[in-house]
């Protein structure tokens, strides 16, 4: 009896001291959870998350004193109102497709001072299938038709002048029939930090190219207070661009293809921040993003966010595939705007991002 007890005690003892040393491991185990959300908390906190409803939305009037670049050409009142009826007919018998896809909007604005939100010049969406474990970089010219809500028939670009990030993925939406789930915003002043941070991306250029460069060099270099004369190219040839001379590249428009080519840059551009970002340490990424969260205007909830990392080890292994709306032989010009072949376009969009198209 006496054994059984001194046994039974034993056992006891044994299941006390297990339970200490869940308790320990417990402790240190939300101790670490803690630190890793206070470090996620602190730069999550850095960036400049906006709630949608926040963000105003401003008439012809609030903009009259800024350059916003929504020009039609010389379209009759008439003309706009048929070519408005006829898209509106078309994309409203579309609808949305489902898919196991996650789009984020990057927005690249150009503006000479933040009073406003300026013009989108660049627009490109990351759509990540999880299906075919591919990410599409889709871009939306500048000159794109687009019947902005609340304001009416402009260039696609101006959507982001009258109601930021926000008004621009609901009118590439409503237009263009996909689902936008975030968007993440920067001016090019802020893009040409973010190169720097990085320690710039290695690009090729040619000789015309270089010298349409020079003119945006200055300009830029102007409105920052620097000397565009450290920046400059001197010829075409392949170079570690800092980020003037990256932004400079990707806002050549008038040599080679026009604006077409110039949404080609801009995903080369990214491309090549997204491989040099693979190359950098843990140290590096650190001082990489707290230098470069301050910079970006977004609305990732921090749910999102954690979403995001989480993916992010498989997601750097997916195919990378890149594409340009309009699409070739599928558009025309009605004024200065690039008007597409609504149903044929958005049939092609929807099915490169998703696997499939609600256009019959």
């Amino acid at each position: 009896m006496e054994q059984k007890r001194r046994h039974s005690a034993k056992e006891v003892q044994k299941r006390r001291k297990r339970i200490r040393i869940l308790l320990i491991l417990a402790a240190v185990l939300l101790l670490l959870l803690g630190a890793v959300y206070a470090v996620f908390r602190h730069y999550y906190g850095k960036s400049n998350y906006i709630k949608d409803a926040d963000v105003t939305r401003f008439d012809e009037e609030d903009l009259k004193d800024v350059d916003v670049d929504d020009e039609i050409g010389d379209l009759s009142d008439d003309e706009v109102n048929a070519l408005q009826s006829e898209a509106a007919e078309i994309v409203g018998e579309i609808d949305h497709v489902e898919g196991n896809v996650y789009n984020l909007l990057l927005i690249g604005v150009d503006r000479r001072d933040r009073s406003w939100y300026g013009n989108s010049d660049s627009m490109i969406l990351i759509s990540v299938n999880r299906d075919t474990k591919t990410i599409h970089m889709t871009s939306f010219m500048r000159d794109l038709y687009a019947d902005i809500p609340g304001i009416g028939v402009k260039k696609l670009n101006a959507a982001c002048a009258y109601g930021g990030g926000p008004l621009l993925v609901q009118t590439i939406e409503e237009n263009y029939r996909i689902s936008i789930d975030n968007y993440a915003s920067v001016d090019f002043s802020s893009m040409i930090d973010i190169i720097d941070r990085i320690g710039g991306v290695e690009l090729s250029i040619t000789d015309a190219e270089a010298e349409s460069a020079n003119g945006s060099i200055q300009e830029m270099c102007g409105l920052r207070g620097e000397n565009p004369e450290s920046h400059y190219f001197h010829g075409g040839g392949t170079y570690l661009m800092d980020g003037c001379q990256a932004v400079a590249y990707a806002r050549i428009r008038h040599v080679g293809n026009a604006d077409y080519q110039r949404t080609e840059r801009q995903r080369i551009v990214l491309g090549k921040i997204m491989e040099k970002a693979k190359t950098l340490s843990v140290s590096e990424l650190n001082a990489v993003a707290d230098a470069v969260l301050p910079l970006v205007t977004h609305n990732l909830s921090q749910t999102d966010v954690l979403s995001l990392i989480s993916e992010l080890p498989s997601l750097l292994s997916y195919d990378r595939v890149t594409s340009r709306v309009p699409y070739d032989g599928l558009y025309g010009s009605q004024g200065t705007m690039l008007v597409p072949d609504f149903a044929a376009t958005i049939q092609r969009l929807q099915t490169e991002i998703y696997g499939t198209t609600t256009v019959e």
